[in-house]
């Protein structure tokens, strides 16, 4: 089993999973620039903005 699934990862083609992935990135990118900031994408890691105290 622990073989078949070494195999099934070794199968991927990287190249095509770096460009997908480069392509997710540019994408969030332009979303963020085009739209208002309650609309944007959050990046892993960012924190929320609170509302300022009244």
């Amino acid at each position: 089993m622990k073989e078949k699934i070494i195999t099934y990862i070794k199968s991927f083609n990287l190249k095509f999973l770096l460009i997908a992935f480069a392509f997710c990135i540019v994408l969030a990118i332009i979303n963020n620039v085009r739209v208002d900031s309650s609309k944007s994408v959050e990046w892993i890691g960012s924190q929320k903005v609170l509302e300022k105290p009244e």
